[in-house]
């Protein structure tokens, strides 16, 4: 599901006040309307249909943060590299059998915009730079930086350059 699918017209039938809102969001976001529901769709075709099936519980940030901060390093690497890495192994082995760069880093992107994490993403050099800024310390760098490695090596047989900060993560996808 990239920009370079084709697209078609459908009409639906949406009660008045959820147009209302909708548009309202799209003049929020400086987007049109199409721009928004086609966003909306795509989160749920590639992450939030899946939410439910392979156990994901929407957690406050504020807990996740106090969650995480209490963790050690150790602990932190342990739980990306060998329990949460296999569950989502199995999520993506769920959603699709094969990926490429390209779908993982579609997958990326779906997860940080349905969890509203500001991320921004740029092409230079036969990479893509992907940078995620967070406010949940450097606990949730280092977990993201292992878990993203590990599931990028297992998934593409490919190394993932990362660099952190305490409040940022940036990672380097090879093309």
């Amino acid at each position: 599901m990239g920009l370079e699918d084709k697209t078609k017209t459908v009409s639906l039938r949406l009660n008045s006040s959820l147009i209302e809102e909708l548009k309202q969001e799209a003049e929020l976001e400086k987007i049109n309307f199409n721009a928004l529901v086609s966003k909306i769709l795509g989160n749920h075709i590639l992450w939030e249909k899946y939410e439910r099936k392979v156990g994901l519980l929407p957690m406050t940030k504020p807990f996740v943060k106090y969650a995480v901060e209490k963790l050690t390093e150790k602990e932190i690497i342990h739980l990306a590299e060998v329990i949460e890495k296999d569950t989502f192994s199995d999520i993506l082995n769920f959603m699709k059998g094969e990926y490429t760069v390209e779908d993982f880093i579609e997958i990326l992107r779906t997860w940080l915009n349905v969890a509203w994490m500001q991320h921004d993403i740029e092409k230079k050099n036969n990479t893509v730079i992907f940078k995620i800024h967070h406010d949940l310390g450097e606990n949730w760098s280092l977990y993201v930086k292992t878990l993203a490695t590990e599931l990028f090596h297992d998934i593409l047989e490919k190394k993932l350059e990362v660099k952190l900060t305490k409040t940022t993560i940036t990672l380097i996808f090879p093309m």
